[in-house]
């Protein structure tokens, strides 16, 4: 796309999400483009990039909101990467979850229970939490006192 955007459709090709601000509050809100398409269609408005942000309204109910929209490029790529990434931190909980059911009964120092602390490992600011984990996982002989859920929910606070 070479120069503005005529219409928000041209919007599609950068894949783009819509920041809307309020310039007369400041309230600020990230639109998916189709949504705000929908949503301008749905208030009579036009899709032209110049008059769309007439057809909408403050999200604070502004007595008279001015609205301005700026094109987020590759917006939606960046959603769908925090996406993968909530994801990954999800599944890696519920595996170590699942394990610190299990760890007052059996050792549960497992491959998935190493690939999930493995996973997790960016995420967690403070290191000796996973590794309070691990070493709980793995003592034998195991005990109830020696299960994994107090460094289950230190995980999942930190």
């Amino acid at each position: 796309m070479v120069g503005a955007p005529k219409s928000l459709h041209d919007l599609h090709r950068i894949e783009a999400q819509v920041r809307v601000t309020c310039t007369n509050c400041k309230v600020t809100e990230i639109w998916e483009l189709d949504a705000l398409i929908a949503e301008v269609r749905n208030s009579g408005g036009n899709t032209d990039c110049e008059t769309a942000r007439f057809a909408l309204k403050c999200p604070k109910q502004c007595a008279s909101p001015m609205i301005k929209l700026a094109p987020i490029p590759f917006g939606r790529q960046r959603a769908r990467q925090q996406a993968r990434r909530h994801l990954l931190i999800n599944l890696s909980l519920a595996i170590l979850r699942e394990a610190a059911r299990r760890s007052a009964q059996q050792a549960v120092g497992t491959i998935e229970v190493r690939l999930a602390l493995h996973v997790l490992r960016p995420f967690v600011r403070d290191q000796a939490l996973l590794n309070a984990f691990r070493r709980s996982a793995t003592v034998e002989p195991r005990h109830a006192w020696t299960s994994c859920h107090l460094p289950y929910r230190h995980i999942v606070r930190g």
